[in-house]
């Protein structure tokens, strides 16, 4: 996304709607084997698991929120909205990366 102008929001826009789409995807995934796992977790690890579901969704609102400035944004604010985005999508997928090697 970085490395879109203005002039390519269409395809930044649509490139960012299908690396989301591939994160909700990957979420989904997760919370269905930590489904099917939780009768065998302890109560410590279902908290720790609960928690990082719990980030996990508040980042991806986050990623979310820029994805509609990345959509709605002006031509003014576009560099800070196309970081914006870029930053939080990659502290999304940090944070996805850690939580499914704790699971």
């Amino acid at each position: 996304i970085k490395g879109y102008t203005v002039t390519q929001r269409d395809a930044a826009v649509k490139s960012a709607k299908a690396a989301m789409d591939e994160l909700d995807a990957s979420i989904r995934r997760l919370e269905r084997r930590l489904e099917s796992d939780w009768d065998k977790m302890d109560e410590a690890a279902r908290r720790k698991a609960r928690a990082a579901l719990d980030a996990l969704r508040k980042q991806r609102n986050e990623v979310a929120e820029w994805y509609g400035g990345l959509k709605h944004g002006s031509a003014e604010a576009w560099d800070e909205v196309k970081n914006g985005f870029s930053k939080s999508y990659d502290a999304l997928r940090g944070a996805f990366a850690r939580a499914r090697k704790a699971f």
